[in-house]
């Protein structure tokens, strides 16, 4: 939906109704676009932003994050995909959480909420630029947008690194979710 909302914007970019304006407004400030930059390039650099996850790496991620929906953090906090926070009472303490750390992981009020923070932190937090540039190339050359291959975007999703690329890579082709992406 916010796709097709940006992609209507470019289409007259210069005479924005102020309604229009907003809405580009709220989109910069979401994904973190330089609001100094002119609207056409804002749109621009939305449009790398402004785009779908495969399902593939969606499911993966929450099945490898919540423990297949299983973990403290998705029963009680709807989080099923390790997000963090670091107000305190934002979430849930993690049991193992180092002296000092002041982190928590997010409570959501609902599953809905998780899926769309998840989704808005691969589309805009710096860490997953690499994702975002896979992601633009394939589409770029018209290729389809492969979940295997936007993991390897996720490099610092975790601290385990390469462990944990290969590991929803691992898991994508293991349970076939890559069947789910159409």
């Amino acid at each position: 939906e916010q796709r097709k909302t940006l992609l209507s914007l470019s289409g007259d970019i210069e005479n924005l109704s102020e309604k229009q304006s907003k809405t580009l407004a709220a989109l910069v400030k979401t994904y973190k676009v330089d609001d100094q930059l002119a609207p056409a390039e804002q749109v621009e650099q939305l449009k790398v932003k402004i785009q779908t996850i495969p399902a593939s790496l969606v499911l993966a991620q929450a099945a490898n994050e919540s423990a297949w929906g299983t973990s403290r953090f998705a029963t009680d906090g709807n989080n099923y995909f390790g997000q963090w926070c670091f107000r305190k009472g934002c979430g849930l303490v993690p049991e193992g959480r180092e002296s000092g750390a002041n982190h928590e992981v997010a409570k959501f009020d609902t599953p809905l909420g998780s899926v769309k923070s998840y989704i808005r932190n691969l589309n805009s937090f710096p860490p997953y630029e690499s994702l975002r540039n896979i992601r633009q190339q394939a589409r770029d050359e018209k290729k389809p947008v492969s979940g295997i291959d936007l993991a390897n975007g996720l490099i610092d999703y975790s601290q385990r690194r390469e462990e944990y690329v290969k590991e929803i890579q691992g898991m994508i082709r293991f349970n076939k979710l890559w069947r789910f992406n159409e």
